[in-house]
């Protein structure tokens, strides 16, 4: 505990912005993530109903 409170009481700002560029490649990661499994749904939507998912908007 005690680097802990070294790093809040000298460097808050750094401990921040670390906690941020993390927390921002997670949300980087996870939306990647998401298109891709939206776009295998849909290929595999179209294999499957090409004439249904022809007319379908996303």
């Amino acid at each position: 505990m005690e680097w802990i409170q070294g790093a809040l009481l000298h460097e808050p700002v750094v401990l921040f912005a670390l906690v941020f560029i993390i927390f921002a490649i997670f949300i980087f990661a996870a939306r990647r993530a998401h298109l891709n499994h939206v776009e295998r749904m849909r290929k595999i939507d179209e294999t499957f109903n090409p004439r249904e998912s022809f007319h379908r908007k996303y």
